[in-house]
């Protein structure tokens, strides 16, 4: 159950800020979800599978789902140095309410 609310909680963030950002259309907020239920769903089952909780394992990982997140949106947006830095934010601030919710 845990790894649903982390998903839940996770497309809720992800998806207020890319909305936020101006992404509005279905087509954008179709593509935000999709891609965060992904990449949420695999870095779970991973850690769950793994137990690498640490801080430098977390890093590595976070940063890998930064990366494809943004290697996803970049094919469906355009590239874009802006694009990258709300990529970062917004992983940056689901992960934020991550630690603090569980």
């Amino acid at each position: 159950m845990r790894i649903v609310f982390a998903c839940l909680l996770t497309v809720a963030i992800e998806g207020a800020f890319f909305y936020l950002a101006g992404f509005r259309t279905w087509f954008a907020g179709t593509v935000v979800v999709c891609t965060n239920v992904i990449t949420n769903i695999i870095l779970n089952l991973f850690l769950g599978v793994t137990g690498w909780y640490g801080v430098f394992s977390l890093l590595i990982l976070e940063t890998l789902v930064v990366l494809t997140e943004y290697g996803i949106y970049e094919k469906a947006f355009g590239r874009s140095k802006t694009l990258l830095l709300e990529t970062i934010a917004a992983n940056l601030l689901s992960f934020a309410v991550g630690l603090f919710v569980f």
